[in-house]
């Protein structure tokens, strides 16, 4: 079997701009191999933090404390059993369990756009991530392909039907004082269908390329390698750009990995009960899936502190820069730890809940508490540029 790592494309120049542009993390140096993924997202977002990112973004370690003081444990386990569920309760029929697997590990694939949701909802009614879950619901109701064939046969059509992505906008006249010849406008949302389809097509070549006939068989095999979610990050970032969340600032590396590690927490909840390749016994060392949602909530409850730039850039809905993005996003993970670190630390609650409390769990019960309608409105971070997010 050959890596798809080690797999030169060739013809990526025809590939989307728009994914090309936004999926930055392809060409970038990754932890050797043999690393643990998920330890090098913890040491990358610290050392950024500590040095460079702190001019941007600080933790509040006086905040970390009040807050975890106060917590609201009866909550956070009503919070996060209610969104590990998700997995179990798609309104869908499936012939076994791979084909259930590759529609999950799709759904986690594709979760970014976040920086189109106020045009999303403008369009659609939707926000980016039920978007994006409308839309693979779509492509498995109509028996799209969406093994690794399937997925290069795709087109931008076909994003725009399943996905309910308008491309194109308002029409307006060819020549000035004519309507006899009515040209449209791009749609603002395009590029996001682009990315989309940018992002299924190239992981479908990765993956015919190397002998996987879908993202499920990837999965499955990289599990029965090693039933470990550290090394299926690992193998997921080495393989397919799309999952490659990594920002280079300066002379910093900051490894992430959302969504990578997105899909090892969704396949062990769906899967590790009842297959022991999914039964990941290093599940609660993933860190925060951090994405626009749970900065907002984190800079709500003070626990991180973006300087004055950024705090007037996320209150006037303006984009934020690739580093101040990343560093919002790394401080969160670095103040999820202390969290973490304070909450089990300490004789309190903590250690009576039945819910074990770690980044994983902290970014479920975050993400939900988002949704709550006196939170949904508080402004996010806006970062169109991406794929990972």
């Amino acid at each position: 079997m050959v890596l798809v790592s080690e797999i030169s494309l060739g013809g990526e120049s025809a590939l989307l701009r728009s994914w090309e542009k936004a999926c930055s993390g392809k060409d970038v140096v990754l932890p050797p191999a043999g690393t643990n993924y998920l330890d090098s997202v913890r040491a990358s977002t610290a050392a950024f933090i500590e040095s460079a990112g702190h001019e941007l973004v600080s933790i509040n370690n006086e905040g970390i404390r009040n807050y975890v003081n106060r917590f609201d444990y009866d909550k956070f386990v009503k919070y996060v059993k209610q969104v590990n569920g998700w997995t179990h309760k798609l309104p869908l029929v499936f012939d076994n369990m791979a084909q259930e697997l590759n529609l999950i590990a799709l759904l986690d694939l594709l979760q970014f756009g976040s920086g189109y949701r106020k045009e999303l909802h403008t369009a659609t009614g939707r926000g980016a991530s039920d978007t994006i879950r409308f839309g693979c619901i779509s492509m498995h109701i109509s028996q799209t392909l969406i093994d690794a064939k399937g997925l290069q046969a795709l087109t931008l059509g076909d994003i725009s039907q399943h996905f309910d992505i308008p491309l194109f906008g308002d029409e307006r006249p060819m020549a000035q004082g004519s309507s006899a010849v009515m040209v449209s406008q791009a749609s603002e949302l395009r590029p996001l269908a682009e990315c989309i389809l940018g992002c299924l097509q190239d992981t479908g070549k990765r993956l015919e390329l190397g002998g996987y006939s879908s993202l499920a068989d990837f999965i499955i095999k990289m599990c029965t390698e090693k039933p470990s979610a550290a090394h299926l990050v690992e193998m997921l970032a080495n393989a397919f750009p799309s999952l490659r969340d990594v920002a280079q600032i300066e002379d910093h590396q900051v490894y992430l990995f959302k969504k990578a590690q997105l899909v090892a927490y969704d396949v062990c909840q769906r899967f590790g009960k009842t297959d022991k390749m999914f039964a990941f016994n290093d599940i609660e060392q993933l860190t925060l899936f951090a994405d626009n949602v749970v900065p907002a909530m984190m800079q709500h409850h003070g626990l991180i502190l973006p300087n004055k730039n950024i705090t007037a850039k996320i209150e006037n809905s303006q984009p934020l820069s690739l580093p101040e993005t990343t560093a919002m996003r790394a401080a969160s993970i670095v103040a999820a730890q202390m969290v973490v670190d304070y909450a089990n630390g300490h004789p309190s609650a903590a250690t009576k809940c039945e819910i074990p409390i770690n980044q994983a769990t902290l970014d479920n019960f975050w993400w939900h508490e988002g949704k709550e309608p006196d939170l949904r409105v508080l402004s996010r971070l806006i970062y169109k540029d991406t794929v990972y997010f």
